[in-house]
């Protein structure tokens, strides 16, 4: 991996560090005031597990060679000559071999972003914009436009890669302290 360009929103950072010293807060004052600190550990554990997998790990690696797209449970990892289309839809996606994969790192605005749109919000020298994610001032159309330029700038290499690591482990953990904390509250 070459010149590697790592793209994860700042937004989606914030929340989830906001929402992890939310949950502490909880744990905090369980511990302070009194309650059911059991439960209260173990709801929050699911929670900044929850907060971790859905806003803080989501990243795309875009590098010379090709990309990689983490998402919460998943890894893809494909070279350049691989890919058939860069969308940017709901979410910027990779489609391969007819299969589409999502990347939770840059998922679109709403239809409420094109009312806020101007000409010079696009990519350079296109005309109109052909749906509100490839603005650049999205996170996927940002995401797409980066992964394009390298795309086209590909020089073509004789090894190609394409590979999915699935790790739904963390997310079993958060799932078994949000059993315990229910539990605990109902015993």
């Amino acid at each position: 991996m070459t010149n590697i360009e790592k793209f994860r929103p700042g937004s989606a950072i914030a929340s989830g560090w906001v929402l992890i010293f939310f949950f502490s807060g909880f744990i905090a004052q369980t511990f302070f005031y009194g309650g059911d600190i059991l439960a209260t550990v173990a709801i929050c554990a699911a929670g900044i597990t929850a907060t971790y997998l859905l806003f803080l790990k989501p990243y795309l690696l875009i590098f010379d060679e090709g990309i990689k797209i983490v998402n919460p449970t998943k890894e893809i990892s494909a070279s350049w000559n691989l890919i058939d289309e860069i969308e940017t839809r709901y979410t910027m996606s990779l489609v391969i071999n007819g299969v589409t994969y999502y990347a939770w790192a840059a998922p679109a605005p709403s239809g409420r972003h094109s009312r806020r749109m101007h000409k010079t919000d696009l990519h350079p020298g296109a005309e109109a914009p052909r749906r509100v994610g490839d603005s650049l001032q999205s996170d996927s159309g940002a995401a797409a436009y980066i992964a394009k330029l390298r795309k086209r700038d590909f020089a073509v290499a004789s090894e190609t890669n394409f590979q999915i690591v699935s790790n739904p482990y963390l997310a079993y953990l958060g799932a078994a302290f949000a059993v315990i904390g229910l539990a605990s509250l109902l015993i």
